[in-house]
């Protein structure tokens, strides 16, 4: 039991040492809107695991040779903090499309739910809405 809680506390002391150096080298990712915190997450969490991964001996000098997992880190982190964060974007394009072919076809035919366009506007404009005011560049006013 003493061996155990030895490895445990040897393990933390580890991790306390590890994690911040690996955290604080690793580039920052910042989300560009609200809608696009969930992939800044993934990715920083990503680019983590590559960092400690890489910072632990005795888990890279485990793997096979010529697996590089901080190489594949480093491409597949930015990749989801970026491109595959623009779904978001095309996601925000389709509902206001939909709005805008809702709009007629409510007002005329189903005028007590014509205010389904303006749910569908609202969400497409909360997908887009910028996560800081600090946009360089022309003022985005996506709802404008």
């Amino acid at each position: 039991m003493k061996k155990l809680i030895s490895i445990g506390v040897a393990l933390a002391l580890l991790t306390m040492a590890v994690v911040p150096g690996a955290v604080a080298a690793q580039d920052e990712i910042v989300p560009t809107t609200f809608a696009k915190i969930p992939f800044a997450i993934i990715g920083s969490g990503i680019q983590l695991v590559g960092d400690l991964v890489d910072a632990l001996p005795m888990i890279s000098d485990q793997l096979p040779e010529g697996l590089d997992i901080k190489a594949a880190t480093d491409l597949i982190a930015p990749w989801t903090a970026g491109p595959l964060a623009w779904t978001v974007d095309m996601l925000a394009w389709g509902v206001g499309l939909v709005a805008d072919v809702m709009d007629p076809v409510l007002t005329e035919f189903a005028p007590d739910f014509a205010w389904a366009t303006e749910l569908f506007d609202k969400v497409a404009c909360g997908l887009v809405s910028p996560w800081s005011d600090n946009i360089t560049g022309s003022e985005f006013t996506p709802c404008g």
